[in-house]
């Protein structure tokens, strides 16, 4: 599935397969995994303005 993150103010940034994307109280929480290391990254709800998602079974956009 291919995520889609629109911040306030225009700029962009996206995910493929393999990154787990979760939708929290506080924002959305993104991990990655590489080899070892996992980084979280925590994008809160005030920078966001649209979030897209579209895969071979599911498309979905939430707007904020």
């Amino acid at each position: 599935m291919r995520t889609e993150i629109h911040f306030v103010g225009g700029e962009r940034v996206s995910y493929e397969d393999g990154v787990a994307i979760k939708m929290i109280d506080h924002g959305v929480e993104v991990t990655e995994t590489d080899g070892d290391e996992i980084v979280k990254v925590l994008f809160p709800w005030n920078r966001i303005e649209k979030v897209s998602q579209r895969g071979a079974e599911v498309a979905a956009i939430y707007t904020y």
